[in-house]
């Protein structure tokens, strides 16, 4: 004799499913959303890294100045997240907005709002982003003082 299954359960293998797929999908898209966010601090990082290493040589793009040339040096490695608005490069005795002298420390610094792509992510930071913050400080090698600006 045969034992017949009960049609009440029929459902139930679909209705688990649905459920751990959508943990599951959930949990996928806040992988690639942190990932997106660990992209985005590494590639910063190397653009503070590589304008802070063009900044200690003195030299300067022709027709710019050391201060816009270090500038573009980091907005040409930050594959668009850094632009002139939210990247500072300051010098320890000079101040700000220069490339500091020979022999003096300088710090590029980057800040970057990064916006989360998921919602239920989003929701847990204030305004859905998180503020990226990198910086890096030199010393400049020693080079003429006509070339500091």
């Amino acid at each position: 004799m045969a034992i017949r299954k009960p049609k009440a359960d029929s459902g139930q293998s679909i209705v688990e499913f649905a459920l751990c797929a959508l943990i599951l999908f959930m949990l996928v898209f806040a992988i690639i959303d942190f990932s997106y966010l660990f992209y985005a601090k590494l590639t910063l990082q190397n653009a503070v890294r590589q304008g802070g290493r063009y900044a200690i040589t003195g030299q300067a793009i022709s027709g710019k100045s050391r201060y816009l040339s270090i500038l573009t040096t980091v907005q040409n490695f930050s594959m668009g997240m850094a632009t002139s608005s939210n990247t500072t490069v300051c010098g320890q005795i000079l101040g700000c907005q220069c490339g500091g002298g020979p022999g003096e420390t300088v710090t590029v610094k980057v800040t970057y709002p990064y916006k989360f792509i998921t919602p239920f992510i989003a929701r847990v930071f204030t305004n859905g982003t998180y503020t990226v913050t990198v910086s890096s400080s030199f010393k400049n090698e020693q080079f003429p003082p006509s070339s500091t600006y």
